[in-house]
Formats: structure tokens, sequence, C-alpha cells
């Protein structure tokens, strides 16, 4: 992901200004904690082929992503996401490859802004 597109700071910034700058830093800390889960086990969704499991836990990433700013991971969530509403991950494996990589600097991401003034 680029640089510039791993988060929206329209979006960043208009929810620190709606929720308050000491609440957003426990919202980032969730959501890395929860993400983080949330990947495994649609890893462990996708080993065992628990298709609606995999829609789950990929719809559950999309939403907070966007919630956050992170639009492309969000969209990328949203592909898995379809693949197991269409019952169909035979080709989830590498796109999953591809959203743990990007978590990393997603979360990168939110850390630094989280520990912004």
């Amino acid at each position: 992901m680029e640089e510039q597109a791993i988060i929206d700071l329209a979006i960043y910034h208009q929810l620190k200004d709606l929720m308050g700058a000491v609440f957003l830093v426990e919202l980032i800390d969730t959501y890395n904690t929860e993400t983080a889960a949330l990947i495994e086990r649609l890893g462990q969704a996708l080993v065992s082929g628990e298709a609606v499991s995999f829609e789950r836990f990929a719809h559950s990433i999309k939403s907070s992503s966007a919630s956050l700013g992170a639009l492309t991971f969000s969209q990328q969530a949203r592909e898995l996401e379809m693949m197991g509403k269409a019952n169909d991950l035979s080709d989830a494996s590498l796109k999953l490859e591809q959203l743990v990589a990007n978590f990393q600097q997603v979360k990168h991401c939110l850390e630094e802004l989280r520990d912004e003034p």
C-alpha cells in the first residue's frame, strides 16, 4: 500500500475531533488488538473451510478499518468478505497473506498517528 493511502487523514482527524484524542488512543489500541485476533480467526476459518465464519470475520475487519480511515485495507477485507459470502475460498489464501502484510502497515501508521500530540 502506498504511504498516503494507508490512512485517510480526513476521516482520522474527523474521528479525533468527534471522539477526542484520549478515546481515540483507546480505540486504536483496541482496533490493533482485535484486528490481529480477527485475522488469526480468519486464517483458521480458511483452513477449516468455514465460509460463513470467514465472511463474518472479514466483515468485522472491513467495518472497523473503514471507521478509522484505513479504506484500502477495508476494501481488501471486503473482497475476502465477498469470497466467504459466495462460499468460494479457493483464491482467498493469497489475498489473506496480503491482508496480513498490509495490516502491519495500517497498525504502524495508526500507532504513529496515535502518538502525535
